[in-house]
């Protein structure tokens, strides 16, 4: 039997912190757009890679956390779940049950007992026509709890994720000057598929529904998981006023063979977000 882990290790890139192994008994699912402003918000053209290595930012923030220091803190008593046997992932709402357990509650914890970081996390919060399944806010302290959204983590079925599509979507390996993005955009629009955007197939769906989040959030950070792949989408030419996100987005997929690395990604780039999403 496995042995449990503690909240403050359940964050390195080690094999014995992969996500639980579930079957996928449905196979492949395929990504509708299933409302008007998603069907409404336009994509951006394109994709560059991360910029941010969001493992090492989330190994910094546990690195100047109270619980580095501090034996009996609460991240170093409490363990994450075992895993449990009785789950079956036949819908998304399996996804999300999991995920609550092994992905987002070690995460939350690291963030809510941080003496610097002040959150709300909640669940199909409407905002702008928009209900996203998480969406984390900011509140600078419990007098004036001005909540501020600052990231949205949204759930989908096993299957919908497919990695080679967004890899396709990737045109440059760093920040383009602005002549590469004019090319690359006037590329996008004389594609074939007729989508004038990199993005195709089920990722074209799915990033117009993270840049629909985005854009009713007001926050430039959404990220997306089915158990399968994490997918990180950060809108970096975005700003408060833009109801579109930009020309381009900066994007990482962690594939499941790679789950241990997820927590600490995702804690990463929570935490960037906190920290750099818009205020206003």
């Amino acid at each position: 039997m496995a042995q449990p882990v503690r909240i403050s290790q359940s964050f390195a890139n080690v094999a014995t912190n992969a996500l639980p192994t579930y079957p996928n008994p449905h196979g492949n699912a395929n990504a509708t757009i299933s409302g008007d402003s998603t069907r409404d918000t336009d994509p951006p053209y394109f994709a560059i890679a991360s910029q941010n290595n969001w493992n090492n930012l989330g190994t910094n923030f546990l690195g100047n956390h109270p619980a580095s220091t501090t034996p009996n803190h609460q991240l170093n008593v409490e363990t994450v779940s075992l895993r449990e046997d009785a789950v079956h992932h036949g819908s998304e709402g399996d996804v999300v049950r999991s995920a609550a357990m092994y992905l987002l509650h070690p995460i939350n914890q690291a963030l809510s007992t941080h003496p610097n970081i002040a959150i709300t996390c909640q669940s199909e919060a409407s905002t702008n026509r928009i209900r996203s399944d998480i969406t984390y806010y900011r509140h600078p302290n419990t007098a004036n709890p001005n909540f501020k959204a600052f990231a949205v983590v949204e759930f989908k079925k096993r299957g919908v994720i497919t990695a080679t599509e967004f890899a396709a979507t990737i045109r440059s390996q760093t920040v383009p000057t602005q002549q590469v993005v004019d090319n690359t955009v006037a590329a996008a629009m004389a594609l074939p598929h007729g989508k004038q955007t990199y993005f195709d197939g089920d990722s074209f769906v799915l990033i117009k529904q993270a840049a629909s989040y985005a854009v009713a959030h007001r926050t430039p950070y959404v990220a997306l998981f089915n158990w399968d792949f994490l997918v990180l989408v950060h809108f970096t030419q975005m700003t408060p006023t833009m109801d579109y996100v930009g020309d381009y987005c900066q994007l990482q997929v962690i594939p499941a063979a790679q789950s241990s690395a997820m927590r600490g990604a995702l804690l990463g780039f929570l935490a960037h977000a906190y920290d750099n999403a818009p205020a206003v």
